[in-house]
């Protein structure tokens, strides 16, 4: 099974609506958007998006018409969580994983970690809705858990 797709139009769509919007200073970056179809766990908790520094061997290895030079950064969302949320969730994903993107003083990418579990200015963006995150982990859980289940069934009447 492929691990990886690339992100449809309505990713692409809604990432540069938010870099519009909120990260304009990094709109010169090149950004290679995927959709990772498999479960991922980091620390024991459900990864939804994450973003990535590419290495000058991704770099050259990425190089297409979109990206003579390659691509900076790639930003991994989890299909399921994408199908999943609402257009207010999916940019709430986006806008958290751009926050870990930094250009330092010599104008070369970088990646920062959090400031707590979330970033300060994240917190603030969504008041109105603190446990978005926790939510939208939760139900995607449930649903790889509800389809690990089916296959099992499956598996199992196969036997029978």
């Amino acid at each position: 099974m492929i691990r990886y797709e690339d992100g449809d139009e309505s990713l692409v769509a809604i990432f540069l609506e938010v870099l519009e919007q909120r990260f304009a200073h990094l709109q010169y970056l090149n950004f290679k958007l995927v959709y990772d179809l498999k479960k991922r766990i980091k620390s024991g908790k459900i990864t939804l998006a994450s973003v990535e520094l590419a290495s000058p061997k991704i770099k050259y290895f990425s190089q297409d018409e979109k990206a003579s030079e390659g691509y900076d950064y790639i930003l991994f969302i989890d299909k399921k969580a994408w199908e999943l949320s609402t257009d207010k969730d999916k940019k709430r994903l986006i806008s958290h994983e751009l926050r870990h993107v930094f250009i330092d003083e010599r104008d070369k990418p970088k990646l920062v970690g959090h400031e707590i579990e979330d970033f300060y200015a994240e917190m603030k963006l969504n008041e109105d809705d603190p446990e978005w995150g926790r939510n939208l982990a939760r139900l995607i859980t449930d649903v790889y858990d509800q389809e690990k289940e089916m296959a099992k069934d499956k598996q199992l009447n196969k036997k029978n």
